[in-house]
């Protein structure tokens, strides 16, 4: 697999950069942020107080989701902030999300229970500063360790699985092209264009949901999601160019074959809002991207827990490690926050596809 990135310049996006002192955003107090709104209703008075704070927008989004789900356990329990006790929070970190469906809904990962626990604790001193005499039982789970616990074991594709799948986009694809067939399987082109950009470029879920054309940078085989002071350039493995340009093409043809806007979405749903200026766009949403993966995969013979979007994130990650990716290659092309995630990346992939014994 030395080849993967091979065919790349060896140049590295800009690397993310602290913000500058006077780019932090005061915090403020405002009308929201009292006491008896904490208590009456926590799910505002925390996106209000959150919004204030110097975080990324995507941050503050991840939190206000989080503590959401926290406050809707609260409402079931009967129960508010100012009631709440260390055990609670375990109790809290050791039950299901109701929200999620049948086949993710399990208890907090290892992270996210080390999460709840710090923007516990951190509420709670917030709430003391408005007033709140009682503990923190925030501070108290984590003295106790209620958040400590590890997260599932990284998931990868074995090597005979990575190829399956790559083997799959790669005869249907050619299949489609000898049967003639464009707009009528428009569909089954942009999944194999699915399959492309999660295991030929390492994108999230939430990557796909919002990802437009200008992102796309085919002449560099590259998908450009940096933002400012922050990087993030995708390199499309080999594999992965033929079935993403082969969709974009269809996606032009279903559009007139005009030249689209730079904001058109990748990903469509369906053809049943229509097509034309005067026509509404419909993207693929979360669960259809889940469901779509989780047929390809099938058909590749991949099932069950590692048939996701992230394992197949986490085995492009690999397929880079195998091309002779540097650290610094990982933190450009998935978008990693540090180097040390890239470490641990390349850790667990060593674990669990170590070198073939031919290879030694």
């Amino acid at each position: 697999m030395k080849t993967a990135i091979s065919t790349h310049s060896d140049g590295h996006a800009i690397k993310r950069q602290a913000p500058h002192p006077n780019d932090q955003p005061a915090l403020r107090r405002d009308i929201f942020d009292t006491l008896d709104l904490w208590l009456s209703s926590p799910s505002l008075a925390y996106s209000s107080w959150i919004a204030g704070q110097s975080l990324r927008d995507s941050t503050k989004t991840v939190y206000i989701a989080m503590f959401g789900r926290f406050c809707q356990w609260l409402i079931e329990q009967g129960r508010r902030l100012d009631q709440l006790e260390a055990g609670d929070i375990r109790k809290f970190l050791d039950s299901a999300n109701p929200n999620l469906p049948e086949s993710r809904r399990h208890a907090q990962t290892g992270r996210q229970r080390q999460q709840y626990v710090r923007q516990l604790e951190k509420v709670f001193a917030h709430l003391g500063s408005l007033g709140h005499s009682g503990t923190n039982p925030g501070r108290i789970a984590g003295y106790e360790r209620v958040g400590s616990g590890s997260d599932k074991p990284t998931r990868f594709l074995s090597r005979e699985e990575s190829q399956a799948v790559i083997r799959l986009v790669q005869t249907r694809l050619e299949e489609l092209r000898k049967e003639e067939k464009s707009i009528d399987e428009w569909m089954e082109y942009r999944d194999l264009a699915l399959i492309g950009v999660m295991i030929g470029a390492g994108l999230k879920v939430n990557h796909i949901e919002r990802l437009t054309l200008n992102c796309m940078d085919m002449t560099e085989e590259r998908i450009d999601l940096s933002r400012p002071g922050y990087a993030h350039r995708a390199r499309i493995l080999s594999f992965a160019v033929a079935p993403i340009k082969a969709w974009l093409s269809i996606q032009q043809q279903m559009h007139g074959g005009g030249r689209l806007e730079p904001t058109q979405k990748i990903f469509e749903a369906d053809r049943k809002s229509g097509f034309g200026r005067t026509s509404n766009s419909v993207t693929l949403s979360a669960s259809s991207i889940h469901r779509r993966t989780q047929r390809l995969l099938g058909l590749a013979g991949i099932t069950g827990d590692r048939a996701s979007a992230q394992t197949l994130r986490n085995t492009y990650a690999g397929l880079l490690i195998e091309g002779g990716a540097t650290d610094e290659n990982l933190v450009d092309y998935l978008g990693l926050q540090a180097s040390v995630t890239a470490q641990r990346l390349r850790t667990a992939y060593t674990k669990s596809n170590p070198a073939p014994a031919n290879s030694l």
